[in-house]
């Protein structure tokens, strides 16, 4: 494993295999675990990116007043990491459905009073987001296998696999969702009606 520690103080291990994509077996998996374990936290962090396909970036930044701030059961992500592949690639803020499952988590989970979704620790800042390599840290102290960006190919892979199977393929909505779609003067997140994106997030993962 290769040893890191950060500057804050907090020390965490790599495992060699972060490069692994995990398997809907594998992920079931660790959901179990990490529910036996009543790691809420993990288990949030986790799921944010297997399920909604969020980076660090995106997961320790979410505020509680973004949840239903459109519609109901979306999520507005408010901060983004860009990321340029020639002119036109960026992640955007975007509002992402929640599948009803993970939806009744977020609500169980968030504190009201306090302004982001992912809570710090009683001894830190409330009022500041989580450094986002605080997420590898949940990853590597429950064990998962993988890193906090595979979740979100999880994520790609999952919904793909599942408009495959169901003969609905959109590849345009699929970015839309990664946070990699972009606009112009023909195109325009408005053109996917809220019912459609949000079934489609139910149906690959509201059951879990």
């Amino acid at each position: 494993m290769n040893k890191i520690v950060r500057k804050d103080g907090i020390n965490y291990s790599r495992r060699p295999k972060r490069g692994l994509i995990p398997s809907q077996n594998q992920y079931s998996t660790y959901i179990q675990k990490l529910t036996e374990a009543k790691d809420i936290h993990t288990l949030l962090a986790l799921r944010l990116g297997c399920e909604m396909g969020l980076s660090r970036m995106e997961i320790v930044n979410l505020e509680v007043r973004n949840l239903d701030r459109e519609h109901t059961r979306g999520l507005w992500v408010e901060i983004a990491k860009k990321v340029k592949r020639g002119k036109n690639f960026v992640m955007r803020s975007r509002e992402i459905p929640v599948n009803i499952n993970l939806y009744s988590l977020l609500i169980n989970y968030m504190d009201k009073d306090i302004k982001y979704i992912f809570r710090r620790e009683k001894s830190l800042d409330i009022l500041k987001p989580l450094q986002h390599q605080q997420i590898n840290w949940l990853y590597e102290r429950a064990g998962i296998p993988w890193s906090s960006h595979k979740s979100r190919h999880f994520f790609k892979n999952a919904v793909r696999d599942w408009m495959r199977k169901n003969r609905q393929m959109d590849e345009e909505l699929i970015r839309h969702y990664m946070g990699h779609a972009y606009l112009d003067a023909h195109q325009s997140y408005g053109d996917f009606s809220w019912d459609y994106k949000i079934e489609i997030m139910d149906n690959v993962f509201g059951g879990k």
